[in-house]
């Protein structure tokens, strides 16, 4: 402990070497933040590096981090297809052509030094390449040479010893009209789980106690590459990368029956996944009114899951009782075209094509004790192959009538989806998605909004593929009959800006959900993904960002969101109304900072909150309870281009617990078998980082 001591000492002197004590200072929000540019279509509010200098920033990603009332979506580089992949964030004007990539990773990699100011639009944002956000940030880069960042990192997961090292390093320059950025990672992290399980029977009584330790080690290396090249008429793109994980791990659960003897459950589960991703495109002016951009994409994840179980006495040697393995290929082609036409006076007129062609081979195995060692069992649907291939096009307009701005979309998507092997089926989709925005400003300081649109879920292929969950010992199979939920979505939003860097910003929302993706039961106590009727889901979600100089906390400020719903989803098999599965009732974060320039210091602290959240399956219902996090840290910007954070994330060791009821039976009429009440602590990570640029 002297010494741990010593080690913490040290690094608070390291940290705020080269400080002097806190006085009257320039701090960020002494600076002039720049007002919006609003017309009849949109807010536009342009950031200038030197709005930034007082947070220090060494990437691009510090930069739209510390936007006021700005929250950066990533995406979903899961969903099939480029165009519902975006997020909100461009560079240069322009959605770089990659998926699994996201939008922090980019900006991690471009060096502060190389941003010439960031351009953050609010409102109508036809034309911008992300279509249907509300807000976007277009991070403008400088036509300099050559910049560079690094980072290096270790951590301690507390209460285990020894250090995780985590690196990444980016290097960007121009050849004449070449522009690239190369960039590499490595990283080791360490996760950490202890739990208490009572298990208990229908009246209360204790059954089984179980003690349960679970540790993984993820190990995870990329490569990626990213270029624009200027033509004469024609700017091209390319963009690359490749990424190794390997996760390594398990569970040990010492279990004491009532009256019986003690035994010990040994899970082991070692995953391996490789992936990469080539991206590229063109796009071309026609005159001053008609643009094209031609995109060609292609993606591939091979996958390999593998687990067993081992049951003995206390420190002795197990036998194996269970074991299975997975593997899986998805690969991914699209070509898209975007057109887009600006010919008429206050009209932006918007077409796109995209064909996409995505493909799961997936191959399961289940082996289990039997008299003659580990028998193979024979599961449905363990080894087949899903296919779809996909047409979305869309026609939009964006115009404005006086100081009221309108984005309207006609978009439709048509598929296929095949599927043979263990499950042979064929289907054909066609859906139309229709949306609406209108916006209208009445002042420069407030903008209101209104929006309606129609959204088609995508059917994730594992649903179609059979699995198996180890931990909980069940049997998960395909259901080569899913469908896709559809969903009207209403909402309308008010954001007011003030002292030029708060803002606050509501939003209320409805969805009507049809076909709702959930879980249906079959024959012999199976369960498979499906879809369930019709719900609903409606509430309120907000961010704000708050300067704290007016209470007396120089350079201080605050970042607030959250959200609260409320659902509901007739029960297949209760027929009652119920919440809609897995989801969460109310989130909420609050981001507090405090950045003293003359010292040469910043430091913070956050604070997540979940609210708890429900998932039914055939035989039990599991609720998760709510939690929280809380991080801190401190960071010395004593040196030039150097910045040196100390921090501890999970402080509390703070994570969800679980109360799983398991019925003898269909949950709507048979008993209570058991209950497994597991209270679970997660490992506190204490982190030394150091970044830089070059």
């Amino acid at each position: 402990m002297r010494h741990a001591s010593s080690i913490v000492t040290g690094l608070l002197c390291l940290l705020c070497l080269g400080t002097v004590p806190a006085a009257r200072a320039q701090h960020p929000f002494e600076i002039d933040a720049p007002l919006p540019e609003c017309t009849g279509n949109a807010c536009e509010t342009s950031y200038e590096a030197r709005f930034f200098d007082p947070y220090a920033p060494v990437t691009a990603l510090d930069m739209v981090n510390n936007l006021p009332g700005f929250n950066l979506d990533n995406g979903n580089s899961g969903a099939r297809g480029f165009g519902g992949a975006a997020g909100n964030i461009l560079i240069n004007g322009e959605r770089v052509s990659a998926k699994s990539e996201s939008p922090s990773e980019l900006l991690s990699k471009i060096p502060a030094a190389d941003v010439e100011r960031i351009i953050v639009l609010r409102g109508q944002t036809g034309g911008s390449d992300l279509r249907g956000q509300s807000v976007i940030a277009d991070v403008i880069r400088r036509d300099g040479g050559a910049t560079g960042a690094w980072s290096l990192s270790a951590a301690t997961p507390h209460p285990d010893l020894g250090l995780l090292p985590s690196g990444s390093v980016s290097y960007s320059d121009r050849l004449g009209g070449l522009r690239y950025t190369l960039g590499a990672s490595a990283s080791r992290r360490r996760s950490i789980l202890d739990a208490a399980e009572p298990v208990l029977d229908a009246s209360g009584a204790i059954l089984e106690q179980r003690d349960e330790q679970y540790r993984e080690t993820d190990d995870d290396f990329g490569l990626t590459a990213n270029a624009t090249y200027d033509g004469r008429s024609t700017r091209y793109g390319v963009n690359v990368q490749y990424e190794q994980k390997d996760e390594q791990g398990g569970e040990t659960s010492l279990r004491q029956p009532l009256d019986q003897d003690a035994f010990l459950l040994l899970q082991r589960n070692d995953n391996q996944d490789e992936s990469m991703e080539v991206g590229v495109d063109a796009e071309r002016g026609f005159g001053d009114d008609f643009n094209a951009k031609l995109i060609a994409l292609y993606r591939r994840d091979d996958k390999q899951r593998r687990s067993d179980i081992d049951r003995g006495e206390p420190e002795q040697p197990g036998e194996r009782i269970i074991t299975t393995a997975t593997d899986q290929l998805e690969t991914e082609r699209i070509l898209r075209l975007e057109l887009d036409y600006s010919g008429f006076a206050e009209q932006l007129f918007e077409a796109s094509i995209e064909l996409a062609q995505n493909a799961l081979d997936s191959d399961f195995e289940l082996q289990r004790l039997g008299e003659s060692g580990l028998e193979p069992v024979d599961v449905p649907g363990a080894r087949t192959r899903v296919e779809e291939e996909r047409l979305d096009f869309s026609i939009a307009s964006s115009f404005s009538v006086g100081d009221v701005s309108v984005d309207a979309e006609l978009a439709a998507e048509a598929s296929e989806i095949q599927q043979t092997g263990g499950f042979s089926e064929k289907r054909s989709f066609f859906f139309w998605k229709p949306s609406l925005t209108v916006s209208y400003p009445p002042s420069e300081s407030t903008v209101l909004r209104g929006r309606l649109l129609r959204q088609v879920s995508q059917l994730n292929f594992s649903d179609f593929v059979s699995a198996a969950d180890l931990g909980d010992d069940e049997l998960s199979l395909g259901n080569p009959n899913l469908g896709p939920a559809r969903t009207w979505t209403m909402d309308l939003s008010v954001e007011h800006r003030f002292n030029r860097i708060g803002l606050i910003s509501l939003t209320a929302f409805h969805d009507w959900i049809d076909d709702v993706q959930d879980v249906l039961p079959l024959r012999d106590g199976l369960e498979v993904p499906g879809n369930i009727g019709n719900g609903h889901r409606y509430g309120i979600r907000g961010e704000a960002t708050f300067p704290l100089q007016a209470l007396g906390i120089t350079g201080g400020r605050l970042d607030v969101n959250g959200r609260w719903q409320a659902s509901g989803v007739k029960d297949p098999l209760t027929r009652r109304t119920r919440e809609l599965s897995g989801e969460r009732g109310w989130t909420g974060r609050l981001e507090f900072r405090q950045d003293l320039p003359r010292n040469k210091l910043g430091w913070g602290m956050n604070i997540g909150l979940y609210g708890g959240y429900t998932r039914y399956g055939l035989d039990e219902i599991d609720r998760f309870e709510s939690v929280w996090d809380f991080e801190t840290y401190v960071e010395s910007r004593a040196f030039d281009n150097l910045r040196i954070r100390l921090g501890v994330n999970d402080l509390f060791r703070e994570t969800t617990d679980r109360d799983r009821q398991v019925f003898d039976g269909p949950r709507d009429s048979a008993p209570l078998a058991f209950r497994e009440l597991r209270d679970r602590t997660r490992n506190r990570q204490f982190t030394l980082q150091v970044r830089g640029v070059f």
